[in-house]
């Protein structure tokens, strides 16, 4: 289903390496039918964890009680909103993040049984768990515990965090995956050609490859081609070669001497300027931020 534009949530610049955010929102003196969750979607999954209060929920004009423990489960592109249920403070913490947050850089036929159907939109997660289901119990304890290292940020927070969402999904795979996925998953066509295709990028992050010609290497047309690589990626082709270029140039950066323009050129941007503002684009901050940051230690 498509909404309207003037719903759709502009989601906070968020590193693209490391796309997960986690709000805690509260409401003191709450009204019941007062509004705790304005109207609207995004185009990234969320799950809301209960923490105190009662609420309900709209999920695609669906709607949800939720009281303290309970998880809702809201699919990328849902339109959803929440109300207070009762005169009583409200607290709930949203964890919105996209999927590329699990993939797989190189193709894996385990992660496209079990975990890409999830992702795809092929299988659909329970719109909600109730604090009472002992199954829940393990999701409830990987998202707070991930909610706590968001909070706390202490060193490699988000290496724990995307440890915990990996696992998340591996439990909720186990309990929820229908049958027909499991038994006969159905394989992405072309995904094993994908592997020498992805690995001459890494190689030759310097030369410019464009889409067509990535498309011919894998024996595809370039429409099929892009919509297959961005199931296996996450990301678009434009999307992923940048993504790699900017991870090599942070590398460089950080362990060799050479200037800006230097680096701009080893990795394909020959305009230092366009460089500049692409890695501002995937890391937030300008590549001068990070030799300031070295010269201060």
């Amino acid at each position: 289903m498509t909404y309207p534009q003037d719903l759709r949530e502009k989601t906070p610049l968020w590193d693209s390496n490391y796309p997960i955010r986690f709000y805690r929102n509260r409401s003191r003196a709450a009204k019941k039918d007062d509004n705790i969750l304005y109207l609207h979607w995004h185009e990234h999954f969320e799950i809301i964890d209960m923490q105190a209060g009662k609420a309900q929920f709209h999920i695609d004009s669906r709607p949800y009680e939720a009281s303290a423990g309970d998880l809702l489960f809201v699919p990328a592109g849902a339109l959803h909103v929440g109300y207070n249920a009762s005169d009583e403070d409200v607290e709930f913490v949203a964890v919105v993040f996209n999927a590329s947050l699990l993939r797989m850089l190189h193709p894996d036929p385990v992660y496209e049984r079990y975990m890409l159907p999830f992702l795809d939109g092929r299988a659909q997660l329970p719109a909600r768990i109730g604090a009472n289901d002992e199954q829940g119990a393990p999701f409830r304890r990987l998202l707070r515990e991930s909610t706590y290292e968001f909070e706390h940020a202490a060193a490699a927070y988000e290496l724990i965090i995307k440890h915990n969402f990996h696992l998340l999904f591996a439990l909720l795979s186990r309990q929820f995956l229908p049958d027909k996925f499991v038994d006969k998953p159905a394989p992405l066509r072309h995904s094993e050609s994908f592997k020498p295709l992805i690995q001459h990028i890494e190689a030759h992050l310097a030369e410019p490859l464009s889409v067509e010609q990535a498309a011919k290497m894998v024996n595809l047309n370039p429409y099929h081609f892009c919509k297959t690589f961005k199931k296996l990626t996450g990301r678009t082709f434009v999307d992923f070669v940048n993504w790699l270029r900017i991870n090599e140039a942070d590398r460089l950066l950080r362990e060799t001497e050479w200037t800006v323009t230097e680096i701009a050129e080893n990795i394909g941007c020959g305009n230092a300027n366009y460089f500049t503002k692409l890695y501002k684009k995937y890391k937030s901050y300008p590549p001068s931020e990070v030799r300031r940051k070295l010269l201060s230690t």
